[in-house]
């Protein structure tokens, strides 16, 4: 079975796939320490050398001050041990030997709604 944006036999990170990253200290408000992240660049770039990703925090959000850039999500809908958010806003390029191992998997209705929150923050 072929998922979001995959081609049979593409090997590296696909969209939509969730591994864990170290982010670096940057100062300010900004995620330090791994966290997981999906995948969000195009499944046609999977033997690139980089890699864009958009980080998960299972940072408590008040469900009734829900920004359009952030993703709700189950564990049951990533496969990790925790319910979390996707934050949109905070896209990151790291080179794809930086990759943790895949922990997940974005559910296609997840990954439909954070295109709908790619499309927000991008301008798209």
């Amino acid at each position: 079975m072929v998922g979001i944006g995959q081609r049979p036999g593409t090997r590296g990170p696909r969209r939509g796939d969730i591994h864990f990253v170290t982010f670096r200290e940057a100062g300010g408000n900004v995620l330090f320490g791994p966290h997981p992240a999906v995948v969000v660049q195009t499944s046609a770039m999977a033997s690139s050398s980089t890699v864009i990703v958009a980080p998960l925090t299972s940072r408590a959000r008040s469900a009734e001050l829900v920004p359009p850039y952030l993703v709700r999500v189950a564990a049951r809908d990533t496969g990790l041990d925790r319910d979390g958010w996707i934050k949109a806003d905070r896209l990151f390029t790291f080179p794809t030997a930086g990759l943790g191992e895949r922990a997940g998997r974005l559910s296609a209705a997840r990954f439909e709604e954070l295109d709908r929150a790619l499309r927000f923050v991008l301008d798209l």
